[in-house]
């Protein structure tokens, strides 16, 4: 049975080293997040056959649960007018199929993940994918271009911002967490290469995101030694230099014209799209329009765009029954968060504020990697307790 769950715990690293670059990676025909997505499922399936219980925390399973649960639902109402079909309107059918490999994964990952020291293998993981993510991002660079913006052709370049902040955290916690120090090197290697990804992006989205990623340092800083906060705020500050030294003035122009843009502008047109998906909401407030039809239901306005905001997107679409059970998903994931030490707890939270703050501007709810944030939260703060199965737990509530 070990040997299975082996096989499984090599089967997720794989899944989530892929989860960063995915569409980057095919192997005969299929996206290396699909193959390793399958062969995860069929380990685990022979893990529970072979008589291994099923585990999870169960708030969360719940919380999640009622999320998909509700989103799936409201495929019975959904809007989808007949005079918007593009590509770039995902359809229903998409979404559903989406939503039940999510509810796998979180399920999957469960089972799997079962110690600390494969949690911070699942961290670097993540960081390597991101790297390699970088890695395609920095290989068609031209610093002399009159681009402001610099992305990987079919890539976002805000939501790839927002992937290589996310990794931030998980650096950090290798750096000062984890044992091994292979694991603490790639945790350090990894802050000045994705800070030089995130600021050729011109992303103010991932500037920002990259900001919060920093934030797990204070409890760190506050109690450590002088001399180790000279340490480590002069390292901060000859990477900050090093990485702007090679960004041109023009996109580093862009990235500190956040708090200008925060008070004063539109957020990029954002501000128009939301005002219109407002006059969406009023008409379906509670139930929403259905799964998958904001890009259709706001298209009558002229607008051609996603929400660029998961909440609003999930107002428009689920109305605040969906944004509650959304609410929910987060709230459990916060209070997790509360079981760990202290500084642990502010990596984590540092975290989820660059999974929660950054779906204010872009629509992350439906992404793979925010829901992957969620989840090695939740599985950390498990970590701290006995691990018991989901029938332990249910038969330990009813006694």
């Amino acid at each position: 049975m070990e040997a299975i769950r082996k096989l499984a715990l090599i089967c997720l690293l794989l899944l989530i080293f892929a989860v960063p670059s995915d569409g980057l990676w095919t192997i005969v025909g299929l996206s290396l997040v699909k193959i390793a997505g399958l062969l995860l499922f069929g380990m685990v399936s022979l893990l529970i056959i072979s008589g291994d219980g099923m585990r999870g925390s169960t708030w969360f399973l719940i919380a999640v649960a009622a999320y998909i649960g509700w989103m799936l639902f409201s495929f019975l109402w959904t809007q989808m007018p007949v005079n918007y079909e593009t590509s770039l309107a995902i359809n229903s059918q998409q979404s559903i199929k989406e939503y039940l490999y999510l509810f796998m994964l979180v399920l999957l990952a469960f089972q799997v993940l079962r110690s600390e020291q494969e949690l911070n293998w699942a961290f670097a993981a993540y960081l390597l994918g991101a790297m390699v993510l970088t890695y395609f991002l920095v290989r068609g660079y031209n610093p002399n271009s009159t681009t402001v913006r610099h992305e990987i052709v079919g890539f976002d370049a805000n939501e790839t911002a927002v992937q290589l902040a996310l990794g931030l955290p998980m650096a950090l916690y290798l750096l000062l967490v984890a044992k091994s120090w292979l694991l603490r090197s790639l945790g350090l290697l990894y802050i000045p290469v994705v800070l030089f990804g995130i600021f050729i992006t011109g992303s103010r989205t991932g500037f920002i995101a990259a900001l919060f990623g920093f934030i797990g340092l204070i409890p760190w800083f506050w109690r450590t030694k002088f001399i180790w906060k000279l340490v480590g705020l002069s390292l901060f500050v000859v990477i900050a230099l090093g990485v702007t030294s090679m960004v041109p003035q023009k996109t580093l122009d862009r990235l500190f014209s956040s708090g200008t843009e925060l008070s004063q502008g539109t957020l990029s047109s954002r501000s128009i799209t939301w005002s219109r998906a407002w006059l969406e909401i009023n008409e379906a407030p509670f139930f929403g329009s259905g799964l998958s039809s904001f890009r259709r239901v706001i298209n009558k306005y002229n607008i051609d765009y996603t929400a660029h905001n998961s909440y609003i997107a999930i107002m428009v679409e689920q109305g605040i029954v969906g944004l509650l059970s959304y609410l929910a998903v987060i709230a459990v994931v916060f209070l997790q968060a509360f079981k760990l030490p202290i500084e642990q707890r502010f990596l984590m939270l540092s975290l989820l504020l660059i999974a929660v703050a950054s779906q204010f501007t872009l629509t992350l709810n439906g992404r793979m990697f925010i829901w992957f944030a969620y989840l090695l939260i939740v599985i950390r703060a498990d970590l701290e307790q006995a691990p018991k199965t989901l029938i332990q737990v249910y038969q330990l509530r009813l006694a």
